[in-house]
């Protein structure tokens, strides 16, 4: 596989990953962090499907990534793995989970858009 398809494949078993992770934790009812129900919680989350299998996909993700860094350099794969990742999430948020995006949140994603642009060319 090429780099493209290599980054690609990485970022969107990335960003489904966080879509089931999120859609995981709406389902067991969320995670405190506290202490006194920390281990029912994780057992909760621990037994729940959607954030078994989006536990997987990022594990996926993740290798295909060593793979990405193998073949090309970090300073240009990172920022543009970032991005989409952050464009698709907020993206499938919105459409998924009806999250509201703000105005400068937008002008924000054209910023990085621009960003990625400049550097893929080089």
């Amino acid at each position: 596989m090429s780099f493209v398809q290599l980054l690609i494949t990485s970022v969107l078993l990335n960003v489904t990953g966080n879509f089931l992770l999120k859609k995981g934790v709406l389902t067991i009812g969320g995670v405190s962090g506290e202490k006194t129900k920390l281990i029912s919680e994780l057992t909760r989350a621990a037994t729940s499907p959607f954030i078994i299998f989006g536990l997987v996909l990022y594990g996926l993700s993740f290798l295909i990534w060593l793979r990405v860094l193998t073949i090309s350099d970090l300073s240009k794969s990172y920022p543009i793995f970032a991005t989409i990742v952050f464009l698709l999430t907020t993206a499938g948020s919105m459409v998924l989970f009806k999250e509201n995006v703000s105005a400068l949140r937008f002008v924000g994603i054209v910023i990085m858009l621009v960003g990625i642009f400049i550097v893929a060319r080089n």
